[in-house]
């Protein structure tokens, strides 16, 4: 009988041990690879991706480059390659120059999504966005117009006489910053001739200062004729703001764009900004995790799938999104954001 009990209790033991075993193969490394750690924008993101490892009982991490460069976030993603996590999801800084990595990555069977990066698919299994990218594109050119309206200017505006705007991306090769400045341009050139881009692009390496500098050196060129600064980039409005108050124009150059609900209230406030619009990046750090998730445990992703909080899913090729753009027209509606 003890030989019995004893065989028994073995016998529970290694099952049990197996069983721990076996769960501890199953918690999948899903690492998020963003374009520059260690600023507002990508910490909330972060906030995202631990939800979402908490939720699904999964390994998913943040990490990024100190700086928003192509070559050492491509570092990174090859480092995690050799490494062999089951997962990568990464917000390019230049998604060409990421293909190399992301083919060798699927041939070993890791699973590849990108965030803000709809357009350079072919190398990866999934781009997820939260946003419509040609309503978010549009939208600030349509509130630059507005607040012309609004201060009783927009008759002073013709195509001989236009109001001069730029553009401030986080580099010429972010895709997803490139492309808005592309629909916004197209839009104001086709519906509001009254409008003129002034001088090409800038890019401002998801910088406050570097935005800052480009917007002081932009009122020295152009003085007058600059009316509005667009910043795609989240730290963009934010620089250009600041340039603005330091020459009192806060009344005369229009500043919008992308920014953080918290960072952008006191510039909304002061009129530095005067209208900001983002999506919650939380959502989209989320909303990588889950859908890596899925696919590792073999689910198919199909049309209307639900990812838990932010509803069902829309596919257009290899782009999943959810449409949850955030207007913030005061300051008091950037605070009821709630980050």
């Amino acid at each position: 009988m003890k030989k019995t009990l004893v065989g028994l209790l073995l016998v529970s033991v290694m099952v049990f041990s197996f069983v721990l075993w076996a769960g501890a193969q199953e918690e999948y490394e899903i690492a998020v690879v963003v374009k520059v750690a260690g600023i507002p924008w990508f910490s909330r993101l972060e906030e995202g991706v631990k939800q979402a490892a908490k939720d699904f009982g999964v390994n998913a991490y943040m990490v990024g480059p100190t700086t928003a460069d192509p070559a050492p976030q491509v570092q990174m993603v090859e480092d995690l390659v050799t490494r062999g996590v089951d997962a990568v999801c990464v917000v390019p800084n230049d998604a060409k120059a990421l293909s190399p990595v992301f083919n060798r990555a699927r041939e070993q069977g890791i699973v590849v999504l990108t965030h803000e990066s709809p357009f350079e698919t072919e190398a990866i299994d999934w781009d997820v966005e939260t946003i419509d990218s040609v309503q978010y594109g549009k939208a600030p050119v349509d509130a630059i117009v507005q607040k012309l309206e609004e201060a009783g200017e927009l008759e002073n505006y013709s195509a001989n006489n236009p109001a001069g705007f730029v553009m401030l991306v986080g580099s010429l090769t972010v895709p997803l910053h490139n492309f808005w400045a592309d629909t916004a341009l197209q839009h104001a050139t086709e519906n509001y001739p009254f409008l003129k881009e002034i001088t090409s692009r800038l890019p401002t390496a998801e910088s406050v200062e570097d935005s800052r500098a480009a917007v002081l050196d932009l009122i020295t060129t152009y003085g007058d004729e600059l009316k509005a600064v667009i910043g795609w980039g989240s730290l963009g409005p934010i620089g250009a703001a600041q340039a603005v108050t330091e020459k009192g124009m806060e009344d005369e150059i229009i500043v919008v764009g992308s920014a953080i609900p918290s960072t952008v209230a006191p510039y909304l406030r002061t009129g530095a900004v005067d209208w900001a619009q983002l999506w919650d990046p939380k959502d989209a750090g989320y909303a990588m995790v889950y859908i890596a998730k899925q696919m590792l445990d073999g689910e198919e992703i199909v049309e209307g799938m639900e990812i838990p909080g932010l509803g069902p899913i829309s596919i257009d090729g290899k782009v999943i999104s959810v449409n949850q753009i955030k207007l913030m027209r005061t300051a008091e509606e950037a605070e009821a954001l709630g980050f």
